[in-house]
């Protein structure tokens, strides 16, 4: 064989077992990385559905409801004290059958409501009054004590001493501030933060359509501020829905206006991370935890004519998506609407505020 010949052939030539064994070498490979991405979308949809369930299993912290403080009551005046004192007579001695006189003592005028009942579950259990000695003076409720045992027995200022102070700052009191929406150290005794004054919710409500369109909402303890849009309902063919407002609050315009009679609904997003559709109501699960910690969460309505109508939070709960319906309500109140949990958003949650104080126009003097 000559030279050239030698040179003309390869010298290395692929031989077909080479060949084959590249393919099963690249389909290898190819296996391997589909069952890591499938390993990878199995492990993100199971950490979804064990985290959808953790998540829906704490819901039932969202319900809770405020209890409604006792009213201070007027102590009842005894048929023998609007007469002039009797002689008294010499102690008799009273049989194991006979019942010995009630005194005057052992209804004493100076108990609060906070120390003569609890009220749980809308249960007023009332304590037993302990035993007084008929020696012993009664004690006479002064205008001071009066006062005091006017405010909700709910109230910290009934539990410590240090009334400027609300709980959760006590261990840090620097830091206490005196923020008008957790505690005002000029109370006038309404509760009610400064420029508004005390309404009842039936008796002060306005009438169904003689209110004025919502502006704009506020909630301070958890940092909403937003204006309001009116909801229109969309036609989606075989259904119809009220259409999801963009980083706004949105009311139901069948619902009533600020102020007026009834229940107000206002629905605003947790969280549009796909939509960017906005997070007006991402705090508001937290209001369960405010109301808990003995906070008054405020809601701010202001109107069209330039009033603001203060709500303050009753209670919140949370529903299946499929048992939310819209209610209305004998008094003037109002009800925040979001969805949870977080990534989930199957679930609703309702905080409902009753109105309780009227900020009105201020008057111009010329």
């Amino acid at each position: 064989m000559s030279i050239d010949n030698k040179l003309d052939k390869p010298t290395n030539p692929r031989r077909p077992g080479a060949i084959r064994l590249g393919k099963f070498r690249s389909g290898r490979a190819l296996g391997i990385a589909m069952v890591l991405v499938g390993a990878l979308i199995l492990t993100l949809v199971s950490g979804y559905y064990a985290y959808s369930a953790s998540a829906r299993s704490q819901l039932d912290d969202l319900n809770f409801v405020v209890e409604q403080p006792l009213q201070p009551q007027t102590p009842r005046v005894q048929p023998s004290q609007a007469h002039p004192p009797q002689p008294q007579r010499p102690p008799q001695a009273v049989s194991s059958g006979a019942q010995p006189p009630a005194t005057t003592a052992s209804l004493r005028s100076d108990i609060s409501p906070a120390s003569s009942g609890v009220v749980s579950s809308g249960v007023v259990a009332a304590k037993p009054v302990s035993a007084i000695s008929p020696s012993q003076p009664v004690q006479q409720t002064g205008t001071a004590n009066q006062e005091a045992s006017a405010r909700p027995q709910s109230s910290y200022t009934a539990l410590y001493p240090a009334t400027l102070i609300h709980p959760k700052f006590w261990a840090q009191p620097l830091w206490s501030g005196g923020e008008p929406y957790v505690y005002s150290p000029n109370d006038t005794g309404t509760g009610l933060p400064d420029g508004f004054r005390l309404v009842s919710p039936l008796d002060d409500a306005l009438p169904r359509g003689s209110g004025a369109r919502t502006t704009r909402i506020s909630i301070p303890l958890i940092d909403v501020d937003s204006g309001i849009k009116e909801l229109v309902i969309l036609n989606l063919g075989d259904s119809r829905a009220y259409e999801t407002p963009k980083h706004l609050v949105g009311h139901i315009p069948q619902s009533p206006n600020p102020g007026e009679i009834g229940n107000a609904w206002y629905f605003g997003h947790l969280e549009s991370p796909i939509r960017g559709e906005g997070n007006v109501f991402q705090r508001l699960p937290e209001i369960p935890d405010l109301l808990r910690d003995g906070d008054d969460v405020f809601v701010e309505l202001e109107s069209d004519d330039g009033r603001v109508f203060l709500y303050r939070t009753t209670r919140t709960e949370v529903m299946h998506q499929d048992e939310l319906e819209l209610y209305g309500a004998d008094t003037a109140q109002l009800s925040l609407v979001a969805c949870v949990p977080r990534l989930v958003y199957d679930h609703r949650i309702v905080v409902t505020a009753e109105l309780v104080g009227i900020k009105d126009v201020p008057t111009t003097v010329n």
